[in-house]
């Protein structure tokens, strides 16, 4: 099952407190309080879920993003998904999937150093076609074992007759999981979450003798944001405006929106920028391309998007299996509200993010 680690330490800590708190509780004039339960919620969405739910597997996917294969199947079903640039200047999808599993996703490609980075804090399944020697001998030296790795020929895998190979592949991901045995491995989501603030912290003020506040950070007050523009490269330029009607971030490309196969367009509830370095992967691509490796560990600076309104953050991440801690400008845990999130994968250094403000009538 992938039970909550925070939940769980909170039950743990309220029971220790009832069986030898109180004076009532050890004299024996008065029963222990009950421990108050914890309403479930999904691993990476933290929205409210049924009893049982935290146990169903989670399932990454790498999916194609060549403007050939648009427009893909299953990303609008995804929980959360991770934009990462590859050769050639486009960028390719690792879509996580736990709450709304779609009956088909594709088209599935082949898998790159980063990737196990982003699949190995939180997948049950990790699911790619296939990838070059040097990159699948990375992703078996640091993914954990407990992820059920999958890739071309796998059950559920077949070729559709919709796109050429090497663009045709896709998954049928009930018949996939029906076929892996559940493994355990517990997941509170790729982002740490940071419990909110109590009342009594929020609500108290500095005494008389407290010491002046300093000077307040400006970085600290969210801006009112309405589009965001990221170039990961000249050919790949996402164009993300803020929809308040749907309170989600819809996604264009340049400025066709970007659709399902129904010609309806993805929108998402959080954006979360990461600008990582590149650097080169050590092989080229069939045409002779550079390959681009993504590094997801250390730390970096980005940006925090929700709500029409954009943060300044610092994420970090110690290893390829830990999740990604963020901070605001003052160095404080920030969390990632709830909702489904969409996380890019930005190049520090060739990468270009603009953000445009609300007209004001």
């Amino acid at each position: 099952m992938k039970f909550k680690p925070l939940a769980v330490g909170l039950a743990v800590t309220l029971a220790l407190t009832a069986c030898g708190g109180s004076a009532s509780s050890q004299n024996g004039s008065a029963a222990a309080s009950p421990t108050p339960s914890v309403p479930p919620t999904w691993s990476l969405t933290g929205l409210p879920a049924s009893d049982g739910d935290s146990a169903k597997p989670i399932l990454m996917v790498k999916i194609e993003n060549d403007p050939t294969v648009r427009p893909q199947t299953g990303l609008d079903h995804a929980d959360m998904v991770f934009e990462e640039l590859v050769e050639g200047g486009i960028t390719r999808f690792g879509a996580v999937f736990q709450s709304d599993i779609p009956p088909l996703i594709g088209p599935v490609r082949s898998i790159r150093h980063v990737d196990a980075s982003l699949a190995s804090p939180i997948a049950d399944i990790f699911v790619f076609s296939g990838g070059a020697p040097k990159t699948m001998r990375f992703v078996e030296q640091h993914v954990p074992s407990s992820i059920s790795v999958v890739t071309e020929g796998g059950v559920g895998m077949f070729r559709s007759t919709a796109h050429p190979a090497p663009h045709n592949v896709f998954l049928k991901p009930a018949a996939l999981i029906a076929s892996i045995a559940p493994n355990n491995s517990p997941s509170d989501g790729f982002f740490v979450r940071v419990p909110a603030p109590s009342s009594a912290s929020t609500s108290s003020s500095p005494s008389g003798s407290a010491s002046p506040s300093t000077t307040p950070n400006p970085d600290l007050t969210p801006i009112a944001t309405s589009k965001v523009s990221i170039a990961f490269s000249q050919f790949e330029n996402p164009v993300w405006k803020w929809d308040a009607t749907k309170s989600e971030w819809m996604r264009f490309e340049r400025t066709a929106p970007f659709t399902n196969p129904q010609g309806q367009q993805l929108g998402f509830t959080n954006m979360v920028i990461l600008y990582v370095k590149t650097i080169d992967a050590g092989y080229k691509d069939p045409a002779g391309n550079y390959v681009p490796r993504s590094v997801l560990t250390g730390t970096g600076p980005g940006f925090l998007i929700t709500n029409g309104q954009r943060q300044k953050i610092t994420w970090a991440k110690a290893g390829v299996k830990d999740p990604v801690t963020l901070t605001d400008a003052d160095g404080k845990p920030i969390g990632v509200p709830t909702g489904r999130t969409w996380v890019s994968l930005v190049p520090v250094t060739d990468g270009k993010v603009t953000f445009s403000a609300p007209t004001t009538p």
